[in-house]
């Protein structure tokens, strides 16, 4: 199980253009042995254009550094393709974030869709936010996706996201619905009672090297 995930998080201009396919190409040609998810989303809150997410997995936090070298020696092709990519953004930062509880994705097909939901609890709150969720995530059927919840360790910290993949549009949508569904129960009120905040972000899937 992964114990570790970097997000390279980009918000780009709203003059940037459509830059899907120079995403993918950065993506792909990262020499690493670490699994990663490229996601993108025209539905966040930030101001701007669309928002991605470059991931990778790590075993430790050791996986980081290692990554991380490789980044600084990569080649002088690839360094020009991140400086064309960063030059389109208003800000791109490397956010770490340390995973709780690893969920798993059941599915005919590949996922396309990933639903991230940013939850902010409240000041002294996070430990019983986390154990809520934990329980949750524990108890899904076994034939079910269940999502992976982390913790920042950069940036904002104590930020908790969970990380649902989908098999298509349709699926991510009769899951909130599922959602919606729940909340009048005690276990659903207490969350609201104990967060400040939570942002639910869909994600098209662009390139994924994850065992799913």
């Amino acid at each position: 199980m992964a114990e570790y995930i970097t997000n390279i998080v980009r918000n780009f201009r709203p003059d940037a253009g459509n830059p899907m396919q120079l995403l993918i190409d950065e993506f792909n040609s990262m020499d690493t042995d670490a699994q990663g998810i490229l996601t993108a989303s025209l539905s966040a809150a930030t101001p701007g254009g669309p928002v991605s997410f470059t991931s990778r997995l790590f075993d430790d936090a050791s996986g980081i550094d290692k990554y991380l070298a490789a980044v600084q020696n990569s080649s002088a092709e690839r360094k020009k393709q991140v400086s064309d990519i960063d030059a389109k953004c208003s800000s791109a930062r490397l956010r770490i974030v340390r995973v709780l509880k690893q969920g798993k994705y059941v599915g005919s097909n590949p996922p396309t869709v990933m639903v991230r939901n940013f939850i902010r609890p409240k000041r002294g709150y996070a430990d019983e936010a986390i154990s809520i969720i934990g329980d949750v995530i524990d108890n899904v059927p076994e034939g079910e996706t269940s999502a992976t919840l982390t913790e920042s360790t950069t940036g904002e910290t104590g930020l908790l996201t969970l990380s649902i993949p989908s098999q298509n549009w349709q699926a991510a949508e009769e899951r909130y619905s599922q959602f919606r569904s729940s909340l009048s129960r005690p276990i659903a009120k207490r969350m609201m009672d104990i967060t400040e905040s939570n942002s639910r972000v869909p994600f098209f899937i662009l390139a994924n090297t994850i065992a799913m």
